[in-house]
C-alpha cells in the first residue's frame, strides 16, 4: 500500500522531473537525427538539462536509499513483533493446556491439531497408531470443553483477539 510520507512524495516528484527530463533527451535525439530544425539545440540548453537530470537522479538515489533503510526497519520491527507475538501464543497455550490437565502425548496432538494435522498426519509424525491419536483428541477436546478441532482452535483464537473485537457495540478503546 503507497503511504503518502514526505519521503515518497519527494521520490515521485524526483521520478516525474526524471521522466520530463528524458521525454527532452530523447527530445533532442529526434531532433538532432531528423534534422527538423536548421539550427541543433545549443549547447548551454543541453547542459542545462544534463545537469537537472544528474541533481534528480542523485536525489532519487538518496531516496531510495531512505526508503530501503525504512522498509529494513520496518521488516525488523514486524519480525521482533512477530517473535514476540509467537512467545505470548505459546505462553497462552501452556497456560491453557495446563489449566485443563493435558498429558505430555495430549499437549503435543493438541498442538498438531492446532496447526491443521489431521489424525492420519498427527499418527505418522508421531508415530503412533491413528485410533490412538483418536483418543488423544477425544480426551483433549473434552477437557477443552471444545467440540472439535474447529472448536480448539476458536478457543485460542478468541483468547487472542476477544479483547480487540467490538463488546457491546463498542471498540475496545472505547470502553
Amino acid at each position: 500500500m503507497f503511504r503518502k510520507t514526505p519521503v515518497s512524495i519527494g521520490l515521485l516528484i524526483v521520478v516525474a522531473v526524471q521522466l520530463l527530463l528524458a521525454a527532452l533527451f530523447l527530445g533532442f535525439v529526434i531532433v538532432d537525427v531528423t534534422t527538423i530544425r536548421s539550427r541543433p539545440v545549443g549547447y548551454n540548453t543541453r547542459e542545462l538539462f544534463e545537469i537537472f537530470a544528474i541533481l534528480a537522479l542523485v536525489l532519487s538515489i538518496a531516496i531510495n536509499v531512505a526508503l530501503i533503510r525504512n522498509m529494513l526497519r520496518r521488516a525488523d520491527a514486524a519480525e521482533k513483533g512477530l517473535m514476540v507475538a509467537r512467545g505470548a501464543f505459546q505462553a497462552l497455550v501452556e497456560t491453557e493446556f495446563d489449566r485443563w490437565g493435558l498429558s505430555r502425548t495430549e499437549r503435543e496432538v493438541a498442538l498438531f491439531a492446532i496447526k491443521g494435522l489431521s489424525n492420519a498426519e498427527i499418527a505418522e509424525i508421531s508415530q503412533k497408531s491413528e485410533g490412538t491419536v483418536k483418543s488423544q483428541s477425544a480426551a483433549v477436546f473434552r477437557k477443552a470443553g471444545v467440540q472439535g478441532r474447529i472448536g480448539l482452535v476458536t478457543h485460542f483464537m478468541d483468547e487472542i483477539i476477544g479483547d480487540v473485537l467490538v463488546s457491546e457495540g463498542k471498540p475496545a478503546n472505547e470502553r
